[in-house]
C-alpha cells in the first residue's frame, strides 16, 4: 500500500510516497482495518514534516495525517460494533499519525461510524480541527449559552469550525481574521468580525468570557482588559510563556491538547447532520500531490480546509 513519508526534517519536498507492506490485523485486539478514502492537512501536519517538536516526533515516530473517512475492511476477532463495509469518521493521535496512507489501523475508540450518503470529503475536515474547538469551548472553557466568544483566528480550519460549533451553542460570536476574510466568517455565524489589519482586538471596548486563541499570537497579560474576570483563555500551542502563564493563572489559562476523543466526533457528527456545521473546503488534492497540498497549507492563506483524497475516492 501507499503512504506518505519523510525521512528527514525540511520543506515540502521531503516527502515521499512510498510501497509499504499491507497491514496483518492477526493477534491485534480492538481494532479495525480501514481504506482510507479521504483526509485533511492540519498545521502540525506541516509543523512536524519543518522540523518543530523534532525532539518528540522522532522520538516516538510519528507519521502525518491524522484525519481520517474510510471504508472499514476488516475487523479484530473480537470487535462487534464494527463491520466490513461501514464508513467511519476517526482521529489517530498526534504523535502517532500516519492517515495519509492507503490503509490505518484504528482502535475502536478512535472512530465512529457516519452515513455512507453524507458529504465524506466534507466530513474528512472534522476530527482534528472540530475536535480542538469542541475541547476548548465545551470542555475547557464550559461554553454556555448567552456567553461572548472571541475567535482568533476565525478563518482557520480549527476557527471556522470554532465560529459555528460557539453559535449552535447559543454564543455570542467575535472573529478576527483578515479583512477579506470577513464576511465568510460573517457567513458561519459570527454576530461581529474584526479585521487585524486595521484593528488591535486586544484594545476593544468589550470584554469577553471566553478568548480562544487560535492563531497563538497574543497572551493572557496582552487581552486581561477584555477577559472578563471569571473568563478562559485558550490556546493551540504550547511555549514556555503559556506555561509560566498556565501557573500563575490555572484556572483562566488552559492549552488544548487535541486526542481522539469519541464523545467530540459524536457531537460534531451531530452538528453536521442538523446542518449546524459544516466543513468549508479551500482546495482538494489527491495523495499524489502531497507535495503541493503542504506549500499550500503551510501558505497561511487558506480559509476552512485542505482535503487529502485517497483510493480513487468519488467527490
Amino acid at each position: 500500500m501507499k503512504k506518505v513519508i519523510y525521512n528527514k526534517c525540511g520543506d515540502p519536498n521531503v516527502l515521499k510516497i512510498v510501497d509499504i507492506d499491507n497491514i496483518d490485523l492477526k493477534g491485534q485486539k480492538d481494532k479495525i482495518l480501514v481504506k482510507v478514502l479521504f483526509s485533511s492537512i492540519n498545521a502540525v501536519d506541516w509543523k512536524y514534516r519543518r522540523g518543530d517538536f523534532r525532539f518528540f516526533t522522532k522520538m516516538f515516530n510519528t507519521n502525518l495525517g491524522y484525519d481520517i473517512v474510510g471504508e472499514v475492511i476488516n475487523v479484530s476477532n473480537n470487535v462487534d460494533q464494527y463491520k466490513k463495509g461501514d464508513i467511519i469518521l476517526g482521529l489517530l493521535p498526534t504523535l502517532k499519525g500516519g492517515a495519509h496512507s492507503e490503509c490505518v489501523l484504528l482502535s475502536v475508540n478512535q472512530c465512529i461510524t457516519v452515513n455512507s450518503t453524507m458529504d465524506l470529503k466534507e466530513l474528512a475536515g472534522i476530527p482534528m480541527a472540530g475536535v480542538t474547538a469542541w475541547i476548548s469551548l465545551i470542555e475547557k472553557a464550559k461554553l454556555r449559552k448567552g456567553q461572548s466568544v472571541l475567535i482568533n483566528g476565525g478563518s482557520s480550519g480549527v476557527g471556522h469550525l470554532a465560529i459555528q460549533l460557539a453559535k449552535a451553542y447559543g454564543a455570542e460570536v467575535t472573529s478576527v481574521s483578515s479583512g477579506k476574510n470577513e464576511l465568510f466568517c460573517r457567513q458561519l455565524g459570527a454576530d461581529h468580525t474584526i479585521n487585524y489589519e486595521t484593528e488591535n482586538f486586544r484594545e476593544s471596548s468589550k470584554k469577553y468570557d471566553i478568548i480562544f486563541d487560535v492563531v497563538s499570537n497574543t497572551s493572557v497579560n496582552e487581552i486581561k482588559p477584555i477577559l472578563n474576570p471569571r473568563g478562559y483563555f485558550i490556546d493551540t500551542n504550547i511555549s514556555f510563556s503559556l506555561i509560566k502563564d498556565m501557573l500563575l493563572y490555572p484556572s483562566k489559562v488552559k492549552f488544548v491538547y487535541v486526542y481522539p476523543y469519541k464523545k467530540a466526533l459524536t457531537d460534531l457528527y451531530r452538528l453536521v447532520e442538523e446542518k449546524k456545521i459544516h466543513v468549508h473546503i479551500d482546495k482538494i488534492f489527491t495523495l499524489n500531490q502531497i507535495v503541493d497540498a503542504h506549500k499550500y497549507a503551510e501558505s497561511s492563506r487558506t480559509t476552512g480546509k485542505v482535503i487529502i483524497k485517497i483510493n480513487g475516492a468519488k467527490i
